[in-house]
C-alpha cells in the first residue's frame, strides 16, 4: 500500500498548538456565546453522564458548551480509567441512572445484554451518523444483527513510529513487514541496543496479538467469533517473532512493565528506533523536544494494522424526553454539532491528536488547522479507510473474559515458559473457554 504525503499546515508553532489544547483554551473555545446553533433538547431535569480521568476539565468544558446553548443541564461525574469497567457496573447494578457514559469497546455488547445500555436504532440521525463512518469503522459500533450499540468517543490506529535519520544514516528503508522489522532492528544494534519499543504490559497485549496478525494477513476471529487464527500456519510465526524480538534484546527486557510515556521519551532520547502503538502517540514523542523528537515520524506497516477506539453508549432513560435529551449530547459529542462541524472531535485533535472514524474529519479545514505539522493526514486517513480492521468479535460479550488471559499467556511466550505452537493452543483454548465452549 502506497501513500502519497501532503503537507498540512496548521497555522501554529508547537507551543502555540500545546497552548490551544490545554484546558484553558478548551474551555475559552467552549464558553457561552462563542458556539451557535447547537440542538436544543426539550428536557427540564439534568442529564447525567461519566466518564474516566483523561484531561477532566476538557470534558466539562465541552459539556458545558452545549448546556450553555440552551440545552439540558449535565451532571459529569469522572472517575478513574484503572478499574473503570467493575466502578461503571457496579453503579449500574445498584440502580444508578447514566443518561450517557464512556465505556470500552469490548463491553458494549455486554451492556447491550444486560440491560445497561440502549440501542440508537431509529433514534434521528443515527443512520446519518453510521453513514458517515468508514466502512472499516462501522463494526465497532453494530453488531452482526444490525443493531446500533454506541457511538464513537475517539479512534486510533497502530502505527510504526520511527527514527528516519537513524534509518536513513543506516541506509536502511521503513520497514513494514515483521521479518522486516526484525531485519532493521538488527542492523540498529550497534547505534541502539534495544531499537524496538512496545507496550507489551499484560493488559494491552490484546491489542498487540491483533495488530501483529493482522500485519502478517491473520484473521484472529471469523463472523462467528471462532478463533480461526489457529487454524492459520502463518500465526504461529507471528509468535516466533514476537518471542524471538524480546528474547534477542531488540525490544528491551523492561517492556513488560514500561508504561507509554517512558517508551515515548526512550524515542525522543534517541534510545529506540521504533515504537508501535497508536497514530497519536506521535504527539508525545514530539512534544517532549528530546534531541530526537523531531526525528521521529510515523508509517503504516504490514498488510493491515488494528484500527481500535472506545465508545459512548446511552443509558436507559426514564422518559421519551430523557431520553432524545441524551441522545442530541452524544450525537455532538460522538459525531457532529447541529452546524455539521465536529466541534467536540475537533477540540480532542488540539488536545492530544485523537481522531474520528470519519471520513469527513480528515477533510475538515479546522480539524486539518488543529494537527501539528508533522501528522500526515492523508496518511492516516488512508490507513483508517483501508488499511486497518477493527476486528467485530472484540464488542462480543465473552470477548473480555479472552482479553483479561491474553496477557498471561503472551508474557509466557514472551519469558520463553512456552513456546510459540504452545501459544497458538493457550490463546484457542482461551477463546472457547470465554465462549463458554470445550477447552483444548
Amino acid at each position: 500500500m502506497t501513500h502519497s504525503k501532503t503537507t498540512r499546515r496548521s497555522g501554529m508553532d508547537r507551543r502555540t498548538f500545546l497552548k490551544a489544547g490545554s484546558a484553558g483554551a478548551l474551555g475559552l473555545a467552549f464558553a457561552p456565546g462563542l458556539m451557535t446553533g447547537t440542538a436544543r433538547a426539550a428536557y427540564e431535569g439534568t442529564l447525567d453522564m461519566l466518564a474516566w480521568d483523561f484531561q477532566p476539565d476538557t470534558i466539562k468544558s465541552l459539556v458545558s458548551g452545549w448546556t450553555a446553548e440552551g440545552n439540558p443541564a449535565v451532571d459529569v461525574a469522572v472517575i478513574p480509567n484503572l478499574g473503570y469497567t467493575p466502578a461503571l457496573q457496579t453503579r449500574l447494578r445498584g440502580g444508578d441512572k447514566i443518561d450517557l457514559y464512556y465505556n470500552f469497546a469490548y463491553n458494549s455488547q455486554k451492556f447491550i445484554d444486560e440491560g445497561w445500555a440502549a440501542k440508537l436504532n431509529g433514534l434521528p440521525g443515527v443512520d446519518g451518523m453510521i453513514a458517515d463512518m468508514f466502512e472499516s469503522a462501522r463494526g465497532r459500533h453494530v453488531n452482526a444483527a444490525g443493531d446500533i450499540i454506541s457511538a464513537p468517543y475517539f479512534s486510533a490506529v497502530h502505527m510504526l513510529h520511527y527514527n528516519e535519520k537513524m534509518l536513513a544514516d543506516n541506509g536502511l528503508a521503513v520497514p513494514k513487514t515483521l521479518q522486516e522489522i526484525y531485519d532493521a532492528s538488527k542492523s540498529l544494534t550497534s547505534t541502539v541496543e534495544s531499537p524496538y519499543v512496545a507496550y507489551w504490559v499484560k493488559e494491552f497485549c490484546e491489542e498487540y496479538l491483533h495488530t501483529y496478525l493482522l500485519n502478517e494477513g491473520v484473521t484472529a476471529f471469523d463472523d462467528a467469533g471462532q478463533p480461526v487464527f489457529a487454524d492459520d500456519p502463518k500465526t504461529e510465526g507471528v509468535f516466533e517473532w514476537w518471542q524471538t524480538m524480546y528474547q534477542e534484546g531488540l525490544a528491551p527486557k523492561s517492556l513488560l512493565n514500561d508504561d507509554p510515556g517512558k517508551l515515548s521519551n526512550e524515542m525522543a532520547q534517541g534510545n529506540a528506533a521504533f515504537y508501535v502503538l497508536h497514530h497519536y502517540f506521535l504527539t508525545s514523542v514530539r512534544s517532549l523536544e528530546g534531541p530526537e523528537s523531531a526525528n521521529v515520524t510515523s508509517a503504516a506497516t504490514g498488510e493491515k494494522t488494528l484500527q481500535i477506539g472506545e465508545v459512548l453508549q446511552l443509558g436507559q432513560s426514564d422518559s421519551d424526553e430523557e431520553r432524545n435529551a441524551a441522545w442530541e449530547l452524544m450525537k455532538y459529542y460522538g459525531w457532529k454539532d447541529s452546524d455539521g462541524k465536529f466541534a467536540v472531535f475537533n477540540q480532542w485533535a488540539k488536545a492530544a491528536g485523537l481522531a474520528a472514524p470519519y471520513a469527513g474529519f480528515f477533510t475538515d479545514p479546522e480539524v486539518i488547522a488543529s494537527f501539528p505539522d508533522y501528522y500526515d493526514l492523508d496518511l492516516i486517513s488512508d490507513t483508517f479507510e483501508n488499511g486497518s480492521d477493527v476486528v467485530p468479535a472484540r464488542t462480543l460479550p465473552w470477548y473480555p473474559d479472552f482479553q483479561a488471559k491474553v496477557g498471561d499467556i503472551v508474557h509466557a511466550l514472551l519469558l520463553g515458559q512456552a513456546t510459540p505452537a504452545q501459544t497458538v493452543e493457550a490463546l484457542t483454548a482461551a477463546a472457547k473457554g470465554a465462549q463458554g465452549g470445550r477447552t483444548l
